[in-house]
């Protein structure tokens, strides 16, 4: 199990249970192994998107998308930083990747992230790419004026 730190930037505004904490946990780790492996079929596989409160896997052509654009992409190593619950459809998980090959992750030297949103329709959780636009999900840093 990788270690994460669980941060809120506010009160979630829904009650997890430990098996909702063990499913967020193992799709989380199954991602960030199979990144690890460069095995981005797999984690194609993984991803889905929200559309009228359903979870929609890729389709074939964003499955290859999205492998075509990590298959170009060199790094050497991954960690999750952060994990933040908020919703059913509001949460995020930061993946730190080093980029550099002389980078250290502890250091943040030479890294990058990118954001992993669980969502829970129904009673099973999901992975989906964390997009501020998408259904469900608020932007928690925008600036009321």
């Amino acid at each position: 199990m990788l270690p994460v730190q669980n941060e809120f930037l506010r009160p979630a505004s829904m009650s997890y249970t430990k098996e909702d904490t063990t499913n967020i946990n193992d799709l989380v780790n199954m991602y960030v192994e199979n990144m690890r492996a460069r095995n981005f079929e797999a984690n194609a596989d993984l991803l889905y998107f929200v559309r009228n409160d359903s979870a929609i896997a890729y389709s074939d052509g964003q499955k290859k998308d999205y492998v075509d654009a990590w298959s170009h992409m060199d790094f050497y190593n991954l960690k999750v930083k952060t994990l933040l619950l908020r919703s059913a459809k509001n949460n995020e998980v930061q993946i730190m990747m080093q980029i550099i090959k002389s980078g250290d992750l502890e250091k943040g030297i030479g890294v990058t992230s990118f954001y992993l949103n669980p969502v829970k329709i129904g009673d099973k959780w999901y992975l989906t790419l964390l997009d501020k636009n998408a259904e469900g999900v608020e932007d928690v840093y925008k600036v009321e004026k």
